[in-house]
């Protein structure tokens, strides 16, 4: 018994002395990137999903807008019922335009490049005589 404890305090004891002795270096690392590299990449900053009920003939605008700066972009991605319906789909610039791309296959897959810094607001236009079914997600 006394020779089991001796055996454990001289394990303790190593084991202090040895992790005390582990050297430790503070170092500041720069790193650059190949000079024949671009590093022109953008991460979309928020992803959004959306379910909604265009009326016929109608616009929804989504209720809160979102700040980009120039040069950023938006995707929409997302698909409707019925697939035969024409609906524009587009942000609402600061100038107050709505600057827009229509679709008529049921299906959403769009990225819009802005122009300007402000702050921008999804909308969808139905332009058919039939309430559209439509969901998806914007990242932005």
């Amino acid at each position: 018994m006394c020779l089991k404890r001796f055996l454990c305090m001289i394990l303790a004891c190593a084991l202090a002395f040895g992790c005390a002795g582990v050297p430790a270096k503070a170092a500041e690392i720069e790193v650059t990137p190949p000079e024949n590299v671009a590093m022109n990449f953008q991460i979309p900053r928020a992803t959004s999903s959306f379910r909604m009920t265009i009326p016929a003939n109608q616009r929804l605008a989504a209720s809160t807008s979102f700040p980009l700066a120039a040069g950023e972009t938006v995707t929409i991605k997302a698909s409707y019922y019925p697939f035969s319906a024409s609906i524009d789909v587009g942000l609402i610039a600061p100038d107050g335009n709505f600057y827009y791309v229509t679709v008529t296959n049921g299906s959403i897959d769009k990225t819009i490049q802005v122009n300007a810094n402000g702050n921008y607001t999804l909308q969808f236009r139905n332009k058919s005589n039939v309430d559209v079914e439509l969901s998806g997600y914007v990242n932005y």
